[in-house]
């Protein structure tokens, strides 16, 4: 249903000049890590070093078609994954297996813009995650689609918790995700996204 988010963020990178090109989410199991790194990369070129990324473990099994060996250990491919990206990104080396069993060393062109992209978990119903993402120091996009706002409460503290166990600096950043539409006429707004936001409701949950 939803294409590699490089894809619509290359087509919002050469619309925009000044706004953040945030991917929420890079499932990242159901992703090779190089493929990642390197189309990131065209996109931060493309929108002038403008990248962040938010990565996620993935959710439903039937999604796991791309990568039906990840969905059991799916968080842990998540992590290795984020490691991989991050080298890439700083232009290291990693090793990989060619097509005739030849272990080669592979970097990735083009080198983006930006020295480090800032790096979000995405997170929700499961405080583990939370914590996980605090232990990294890594920031973190939620939603309030499952979970009340004392849930929520309760697992960013959890995160900064962590975070500050863990010896990174501040308390983190917090992106909650929104579904948003636009109008000038907040009841013609209302009438016009009712059914379609509430089937999209219907089907997630």
């Amino acid at each position: 249903l939803y294409p590699n988010p490089s894809v619509t963020s290359a087509a919002v990178a050469e619309l925009t000049e000044h706004i953040q090109i945030r991917a929420g989410s890079v499932v990242l199991p159901l992703q090779d890590p190089i493929r990642v790194a390197e189309d990131w990369a065209v996109v931060d070129n493309l929108s002038g070093g403008r990248v962040g990324l938010s990565f996620a473990s993935g959710w439903h099994a039937d999604d796991f078609v791309l990568s039906p060996e990840a969905y059991g250990t799916r968080k842990d491919v998540m992590l290795r994954g984020i490691d991989t990206v991050r080298r890439l990104w700083r232009g290291e080396s990693i090793a990989r297996t060619t097509g005739t069993g030849e272990e080669i060393s592979v970097c990735t062109l083009p080198r983006p813009l930006r020295a480090e992209p800032p790096i979000w978990i995405t997170a929700a119903g499961n405080v583990e995650t939370f914590r996980m993402a605090g232990q990294m120091g890594a920031n973190v996009l939620t939603n309030l689609l499952g979970q009340s706002l004392d849930d929520l409460a309760g697992k960013l503290a959890a995160y900064r918790a962590e975070r500050a166990l863990h010896g990174h600096a501040g308390p983190g950043r917090v992106s909650l995700m929104l579904h948003t539409f636009i109008g000038t006429d907040v009841a013609a707004v209302r009438e016009k996204v009712r059914a379609p936001f509430t089937e999209y409701l219907r089907t997630s949950t």
